[in-house]
């Protein structure tokens, strides 16, 4: 529950390494389980209890004097939303958007069906704590300058069940959720964009800016709510099989069908971002047609996207301490980029290429 990497680097030099490539925003990801410790607990945990109750009292205790040693501008107590508050007031000074993004309700790896996490109701899916949880944090926010947007849920997914704990896993039940999630929001700060994400880890929109989905007597109508200028759809894509052909007629046909208002069943256009697409960090997959095509295809769409993932490594991740990301952009230690030629020949001439196609 505390942002990742800051044992190897400073807060000022990863948003810099960000904004050095000409990116503009960072996905800033949280947990419901912190903010119910906050809540529950009256106080939040300062993050040298929480590494050590991660990690172990030897490692956990070594990992924090690496963080202030590198962040010796954060107090000896900082607590977890501190260490939030003190990215997003980097952000700020730097011009780099801020977006929140609900990963998860109980801390952990994400996303799995099975997890615990993946639906409303499930067995970490509190519903009524995670809207609590939004709110929270979109009041929370109002502080920092650089906050432009938040997401409701990461890559909600079925459990091959369609019935859990008296919750529905259909669009319907989607719907009801969703939208008193987005509630939530607007209510504690207005000003926020509110990303939506559709079902099967985020890669199916179609029934959203259609007429709904078959069987089921539910269209997403957001004209009826105050927040209606505030929605924006999401999107995740991660299908390396499909040639770039068939990868464009799936992605306009399941989501980025709703920026055509003449296109085929389209009954609201809304604005749209590619929240999630990466690969491992290689020449050999940057020159694939997986992240080739992607590279063409979203500029010329003209919309916002975030790439996954910044992360060189992990504190901990499914209990291995330390763990490497070989889909990091930066190395294991945070300091230099893991394929400089997939940032220098693919990842910088398509920041350039989108930010030329938005302006």
């Amino acid at each position: 529950m505390i942002p990742e990497g800051l044992q190897y680097a400073s807060v000022s030099n990863l948003v810099s390494k960000i904004k050095d490539i000409g990116m503009n925003a960072i996905r800033l990801t949280w947990a419901v389980e912190m903010v119910d410790d906050i809540l529950d607990g009256g106080h939040d945990v300062d993050i040298k209890t929480s590494f050590i109750n991660v990690l172990g009292l030897s490692n956990g205790t070594s990992v924090y004097n690496a963080v202030m040693k590198n962040n010796p501008n954060f107090a000896p107590n900082i607590s977890r939303l501190e260490v939030f508050d003190a990215i997003a007031e980097e952000c700020a000074k730097r011009q780099v958007y801020v977006h929140l993004d609900n990963h998860v309700s109980k801390a952990g790896w994400c996303c799995d069906k099975d997890d615990g996490n993946a639906w409303f109701g499930f067995k970490y899916f509190d519903v009524i704590k995670w809207k609590r949880a939004l709110g929270y944090m979109a009041d929370h926010g109002k502080s920092w300058p650089a906050l432009r947007s938040m997401s409701l849920r990461n890559e909600l997914r079925s459990t091959g069940s369609w019935l859990f704990n008296g919750q529905y896993v259909n669009w319907s039940s989607w719907y009801a959720s969703m939208t008193a999630g987005a509630g939530a929001i607007h209510n504690a700060n207005p000003d926020v964009l509110i990303f939506f994400s559709g079902m099967s880890y985020d890669s199916q929109l179609r029934p959203l800016f259609t007429d709904g989905a078959s069987g089921e007597d539910i269209v997403f109508d957001v004209s009826k709510f105050k927040y209606a200028d505030k929605v924006v759809l999401e999107v995740h894509d991660y299908d390396m099989d499909s040639n770039c052909t068939t990868k464009r007629g799936l992605l306009t046909e399941n989501s980025f069908g709703t920026l055509n208002a003449t296109g085929s069943g389209v009954r609201k256009m809304f604005p749209l971002v590619m929240s999630e697409w990466g690969f491992e960090q290689s020449v050999a997959q940057s020159q694939a047609p997986y992240a080739s095509c992607l590279r063409e295809f979203l500029p010329e769409q003209k919309v916002g996207w975030m790439t996954w993932v910044v992360s060189g490594s992990y504190y901990v991740r499914q209990g291995v301490p330390d763990k490497d990301e070989p889909w990091g952009l930066l190395d294991h230690e945070w300091k230099d980029w893991r394929c400089p030629e997939c940032i220098r020949e693919g990842l910088q001439p398509m920041i350039a290429a989108t930010l030329d196609s938005t302006t």
